[in-house]
């Protein structure tokens, strides 16, 4: 079954969190599962726990995985956010997203953007 949801697109920007006039909304989720209210005001306690808690999303659930690559890497635990933005962009099931700047797009291919992001910027710090 494909969902459209809302999908925060900060987790593939990798320093700050952006944010948008409004509440965040999980499009075709249940309310609160994909912690966007809280990777919004930066409460990546709350974030992680909606996240890793809440089972009425799928452990494996793309978008749900890249919002917790976020959480991950806002809280300088790079290998686990690089570890979930791979196990997103390789789900059997890529959900199609609206992101924050309203661009819809495949859940593959915002992780495969993080992942690309992440390494450009390793590239560039080693200059």
């Amino acid at each position: 079954m494909k969902k459209t949801g809302l999908l925060l697109f900060a987790t593939i920007v990798l320093a700050g969190c952006a944010s948008t006039p409004g509440p965040m909304v999980e499009a075709d989720y249940p309310t609160g599962s994909l912690g966007l209210a809280a990777i919004e005001r930066g409460d990546w306690t709350t974030a992680e726990r909606l996240l890793t808690e809440d089972r009425r999303v799928s452990t494996s659930d793309p978008a749900r995985l890249i919002n917790l690559g976020r959480v991950y890497m806002a809280t300088g635990r790079t290998g686990e956010a690089l570890a979930a933005w791979r196990q997103a962009l390789t789900a059997p099931n890529p959900v199609k997203v609206e992101t924050l700047d309203g661009r819809m797009a495949m859940t593959d291919e915002i992780a495969k953007e993080a992942l690309d992001r992440y390494q450009s910027a390793v590239v560039t710090a080693a200059r």
